[in-house]
């Protein structure tokens, strides 16, 4: 299958290339970066394009003339949307649809949306502490930030366009954690923070957020999931919760981390919230439409998962950062 991946250079956006890639589709990458460090060996074996997700010719013209049969959109801003909310939906809003356009009008058979458990906004009452009741795709959905509001755009505007016969699935991620994080993607990336302070040795303090359980996965899945959406003959639905179906505390990720580099003190403060974002997306996601529908089932638990990064650290030759 010719897939088009936009982002795919990203800290998802590679291990989704890397997964396609490993199970024999011709991937093409939009990216406006050039650094495919991510990517490791499979490097040499995607075409990589320099193109504005938000040029609609070109992306047309690409889709067209390399008659792709699916597309992967990773693609999307993360930061400072709140300063300059305009943008923020034009990128991330406005880009989709316009990705979603050009796929329908150049006879793409299926389009991937990678959205975020943001859709679902504050998670109050049973979902939340202490109780963390599974929070199932029919929750009510209440975007809060920006961010929240694009992805959720994107999941309305998709069923929009099942309705002029473009395949749409949108997968919503619970927490994510993997190498790059930290780097690329700054305070979102506590649980790298654990990982690479561990690598090095270095002690790490964080505040509050120690009696929170949220809901974690492995970028690895990540991949995995989005190719499974993919790939499956027919999804019956057009949301999917992409999760570890677990609520793990920060304790109890340093205890993991700590199973593969012993010896190294990490002090985490009491409380909830520990993105400090003031909204309460931590919870649990039910897996299980993911599990019966597309048969994706998370492969890395919490101390696979970890070890899993540290290797991949090692394996694209990263060197960790400590904060």
């Amino acid at each position: 299958m010719k897939v088009l991946v936009t982002g795919g250079l990203g800290v998802n956006g590679a291990f989704v290339t890397r997964e396609l890639v490993g199970r024999g589709h011709s991937v093409v990458i939009v990216d406006r970066q050039k650094d495919m460090s991510l990517l490791g060996s499979v490097a040499g074996e995607v075409e990589l394009h320099n193109i504005d997700i938000m040029d609609r010719e070109a992306m047309s013209e690409l889709m067209t003339r390399h008659k792709v049969d699916g597309v992967i959109h990773m693609a999307a801003l993360i930061s400072g949307l709140q300063e300059d909310p305009l943008k923020g939906f034009t990128v991330n809003g406005l880009g989709a649809v316009q990705l979603m356009d050009a796929a329908h009008k150049a006879g793409v058979k299926r389009f991937v949306y990678t959205s975020s458990r943001a859709v679902y906004g504050n998670i109050l009452g049973e979902h939340a502490y202490p109780t963390y009741k599974p929070v199932t795709e029919a929750h009510p959905l209440e975007a809060h930030s920006v961010y929240d509001v694009t992805k959720l755009a994107g999941e309305m505007m998709g069923r929009n366009f099942v309705e002029l016969g473009l395949e749409f699935v949108a997968l919503r991620f619970a927490t994510i954690y993997g190498p790059g994080k930290l780097v690329r993607h700054g305070p979102m990336g506590i649980l790298s923070r654990i990982i690479e302070n561990g690598m090095l040795g270095v002690p790490l303090e964080i505040p509050q957020g120690g009696d929170e359980r949220d809901d974690i996965i492995y970028v690895g899945d990540v991949g995995r999931s989005c190719v499974a959406a993919l790939e499956h003959e027919k999804p019956r639905y057009t949301e999917y919760n992409i999760s570890s179906g677990t609520g793990v505390t920060l304790k109890e990720f340093a205890e993991a981390t700590r199973t593969h580099v012993p010896g190294v003190d990490f002090t985490i403060g009491p409380g909830l919230d520990f993105f400090n974002t003031g909204v309460r997306y931590a919870g649990i996601l039910d897996n299980s439409r993911a599990r019966t529908d597309l048969e994706f089932t998370p492969k890395y638990d919490l101390k696979s998962g970890v070890g899993a990064y540290i290797a991949t650290m090692e394996e694209l030759g990263l060197r960790p950062t400590a904060t």
